[in-house]
C-alpha cells in the first residue's frame, strides 16, 4: 500500500486554555504566531466542529459471571470483564479540520490509518517492545504503515490496578479512562482500530473486532 503523509493534531486530554474576547494587542498576536499557529489563527472562518466518539464503555450489562447487569465504579476501577469493546458511532462523520473526541473506557489504544487501509492490511505480528512497567499487560499493534495517529499506550497510564486498602479508596485503574482529541486535514475514509491486538482481533473466532471508520469530507465553505 501506498505510503501517503497527511497532517494531524493532537490535543492531550487534562489540559485547557482560558478563553479571552473582547481584547488583543499587537505584541500578543505576535507572540501567538511565534508559537506555530497555536490557537484558532490558522482556522480563521472555518466552519470547525468537534464529533465525540465512544471508544469502549461499561455495562452494565450482564455478563456469565455477573448475571444481575450492575456494575458499581466506585470502588472497583476498571473492571475489563465489563468493557464493552465498541466503537460509537461507526462509520464517523466529519469534515476536514474538525476535531475527534475518542472518549476512551478502558485499556484501549486508538489507531488510525490513512485512506485505503482495510483491517487485514494491518499488520499484527508487529507489535511494541513489552513495557517494563506492566510486562504481563497484552500486546500492543505497532505496524507503521500508513499510520497517522497512534494514541498513548494504556500500559503506561495505569500499569496495574492496585487493590485499595479502605473500600473507599479507587483502584488505580480507573485512570485509564481519559480523552484523546485528533483532526484530520485531508478527506477520504480513515481505519481506526483499537491497537490492544486481543480487542482487535479475536484470534478463538478469526474476526477483526474494535474497529471502525472515519469517513473525512471536504471543509465546507
Amino acid at each position: 500500500m501506498k505510503r501517503r503523509d497527511f497532517v494531524t493534531s493532537v490535543v492531550t486530554a487534562g489540559l485547557a486554555a482560558p478563553i479571552v474576547s473582547g481584547f488583543s494587542d499587537k505584541k500578543g498576536e505576535e507572540a501567538q504566531s511565534d508559537h506555530g499557529g497555536h490557537g484558532n489563527a490558522g482556522e480563521a472562518g472555518k466552519k470547525l466542529r468537534n464529533v465525540a466518539v465512544s471508544f469502549g464503555h461499561w455495562g452494565p450489562q450482564d455478563t456469565p459471571a455477573v448475571p444481575t447487569g450492575t456494575f458499581d465504579r466506585f470502588t472497583n476501577g476498571n473492571d475489563r470483564t465489563r468493557n464493552d469493546h465498541q466503537i460509537i458511532p461507526n462509520p464517523i462523520k466529519v469534515h476536514a479540520g474538525d476535531s475527534i473526541s475518542f472518549i476512551i473506557s478502558g485499556f484501549h489504544n486508538p489507531q488510525i490509518f490513512g485512506p485505503g487501509t482495510e483491517p487485514q492490511d494491518i499488520d499484527r505480528t508487529v507489535l511494541a517492545p513489552v513495557n517494563p512497567a506492566f510486562p504481563a499487560g497484552p500486546p500492543i499493534i505497532a505496524d507503521p504503515r500508513n499510520r497517522v495517529f497512534r494514541g498513548a499506550d494504556p500500559r503506561n497510564i495505569s500499569p496495574t490496578v492496585v487493590t485499595p486498602t479502605s473500600p473507599t479508596l479507587l483502584p488505580v485503574g480507573i485512570s485509564q479512562d481519559r480523552v484523546e482529541v485528533v483532526s484530520l486535514t485531508t478527506p477520504g475514509r480513515y481505519l481506526v482500530i483499537c491497537g490492544v491486538l486481543p480487542h482487535f482481533f479475536d484470534a478463538a473466532t478469526g474476526q477483526f473486532v474494535m474497529f471502525g471508520f472515519i469517513d473525512v469530507e471536504p471543509q465546507e465553505d
